[in-house]
């Protein structure tokens, strides 16, 4: 992005102060971090609604959070300071995830929030995983929702390896463990840890986890 965005905030008087003109009556909370442009992250928040800005010095982006009562319902990044100090603003106006990507694009997490409010824990848990893919396993994920057996099961993560449980209770024994091998292909480990001998493209790992999902039955 260049050195505008940062050096637009640089002459503004910092994070603190762009956020305090874009967001006044906030509460706004600076946190020590050295690998932020400026040395600091900010929390800014009203009510029940917060969100964090973290300007990311060696990637010369802003990484943002949208949360509500506590729980995270985006990890977006954007390069434009406008869009970080505009979806702030509007957010914690209490406009819904709707107004919100309508007028900021770039903060589109409409399924996400959707399933939080819903009351369900296995959907959002899905959608998070959905929007939110930082392991290679977006593909799988993406397949995975599409079929309704594992839709209804609670999708875990352990590292970047994904499985399925019956609920959202802990569980010894979830399904099949899915791991990404590069290359939109994905391993299949059962027992976790055993090294699987092939790998496959998203939709047949979906079968594959179906089918041993029914061998677990038997």
């Amino acid at each position: 992005m260049g050195e505008a965005p940062f050096q637009e905030l640089a002459d503004a008087g910092g994070l603190e102060a762009v956020l305090r003109a874009a967001c006044p009556g906030c509460d706004i909370e600076m946190s020590d971090a050295p690998g932020a442009f400026g040395g600091f992250t900010a929390k800014v928040s009203k009510g029940d609604r917060a969100v964090h800005v973290i300007p990311v010095a060696y990637r010369r982006l802003f990484r943002v959070r949208h949360q509500v009562r506590g729980q995270d319902l985006s990890r977006l990044s954007t390069t434009r300071l406008a869009e970080v100090t505009g979806a702030t603003a509007v957010w914690l106006s209490g406009a819904t995830a709707r107004e919100l990507a309508a007028a900021w694009p770039f903060a589109d997490f409409v399924a996400v929030a959707d399933a939080y409010e819903s009351g369900d824990p296995i959907e959002l848990k899905w959608q998070l995983y959905r929007a939110h893919d930082q392991d290679g396993l977006g593909g799988f994920v993406e397949a995975a929702m599409r079929e309704p057996r594992l839709r209804r099961m609670y999708p875990v993560k352990s590292v970047d390896t994904m499985s399925f449980q019956p609920t959202t209770a802990w569980s010894r024994s979830p399904g099949p463990w899915v791991r990404p091998a590069g290359g939109g292909r994905f391993e299949i480990v059962e027992p976790r840890g055993e090294d699987p001998a092939v790998t496959y493209d998203a939709a047949e790992a979906v079968r594959v986890c179906v089918a041993a999902l029914d061998c677990d039955k038997r």
